[in-house]
This record gives C-alpha cells, sequence and structure tokens, in this order.
C-alpha cells in the first residue's frame, strides 16, 4: 500500500500529529485528497488510529478466486513498493523490500517455517511468522575503494537492545506499525527511494 498516507487530514485547523504520524507523511491539516471532509475515518483527529491500517503488504492468492486477501504485517508497514521473495538454501521464505520514499530504507523478512514445495496449504501463511531487518551499509575497511559492506540489522523488540530499550515502542507489535521509526531506532542506511526490489 503505497502512498497511503496522501488520503489523511484533519478538519479540525489544528495540526496534533504525533512524531509516528509525522514519520509516516500524514498531512498537517487538509490532505491532497480531501477523503477527510466526507468521512471520519480519514480525519486523523477524529480517528488517530486508522492510518495503522495502511501500509502493508497484502497478498492475494491468483490460484483461488474466492480467496480473501491477507495483510503480512509481519512485513513491517511502510510505503512498500512491491516485494520480492526467495527461497533461501534452508528452505525459508525471504522477502525483499523497499520504502519508496526519500530517505528511508530497504527491509529484508525471513520466515521462520519452510517452504514445502507442491503443498500450498502449508506454505499459505509462511510470512505471518519470521523475523524483519532493516539493511545499513557503510564503506567497509579502504574508504576509496568502491567496496561497500552491508549489514541486516533485526527489528525485534525483544532481541535488539537498542529497541529494548526504547519506550516508544511498547511491544513488537508497536516496533510493526512504526517500522519507519524502529530502522531510525538502530540507525539504518537512509537511500533515495527505494524502488523495484528484486533477487538477483
Amino acid at each position: 500500500e503505497e502512498n497511503f498516507n496522501g488520503y489523511f487530514g484533519t478538519t479540525s485547523g489544528v495540526d496534533t500529529r504525533d512524531a509516528h504520524m509525522k514519520r509516516y507523511g500524514i498531512s498537517a491539516l487538509k490532505s491532497g485528497y480531501r477523503w477527510e471532509e466526507f468521512d471520519d475515518r480519514f480525519d486523523y483527529a477524529k480517528d488517530p488510529n486508522e492510518s495503522n491500517r495502511f501500509g502493508w503488504i497484502a497478498e492475494i492468492d491468483p490460484f483461488d478466486p474466492n480467496s480473501i486477501p491477507k495483510k503480512r504485517t509481519a512485513l513491517g508497514r511502510f510505503k512498500h513498493e512491491n516485494v520480492a521473495i526467495t527461497i533461501a538454501k534452508d528452505g525459508r521464505v525471504v522477502a525483499y523490500m523497499g520504502d519508496d520514499q526519500a530517505n528511508d530504507y530497504v527491509y529484508k523478512f525471513v520466515s521462520d517455517g519452510k517452504y514445502i514445495a507442491g503443498n500450498p496449504s502449508l506454505n499459505r501463511d509462511l510470512l505471518d511468522s519470521g523475523k524483519l531487518y532493516v539493511a545499513k551499509f557503510s564503506n567497509g575497511a579502504t574508504a576509496a575503494d568502491m567496496m561497500g559492506v552491508g549489514e541486516w540489522i533485526l527489528l525485534d523488540k525483544t532481541a535488539n537492545t537498542t529497541l529494548a530499550a526504547d519506550a516508544g515502542f511498547a511491544d513488537q507489535g508497536d516496533v510493526l506499525v512504526k517500522t519507519r521509526l524502529a530502522a531510525d531506532a538502530v540507525g539504518a542506511t537512509k537511500m533515495d527511494r527505494p524502488e523495484w526490489v528484486t533477487v538477483h
């Protein structure tokens, strides 16, 4: 759900956004589409949590016309440009994602469960449980050799000491709803609108 922030604003005439709303680009007053004038759910002053329902990867089953789309919240909440899926050598599903906003991040999700070929029912919910990471890049040992180094930082409230000590995240659910703020807190590398991430 890319660019969902553009649908939210307020008719109150007063900017009451918190840091979380500001970080996700919710309009201070009127939104560009002005939906808040016609539907209260898009007025953040009247329904401050409604925007948290947006910004997730929604998955459909193209082989089942009766399937219901599912939000895969374990993949974090941001302006998902896309998600590129691959199967790791150990059988776990790996998803790579870019947050399509200037000065935002590249993410990776690794499922807890393993993919089982030929068994869609067992694979259907692999994206519901796993570990979410954000990328951090540095120059490496020699600054001018153009051989940078990358690392994946785990975004987990209990396992990451930075997030564990941050009172801004009550639990792992908060980390997933406020993925951008969690990535900020751990010092991830800001990118220039990472679009169309793919697997090589």
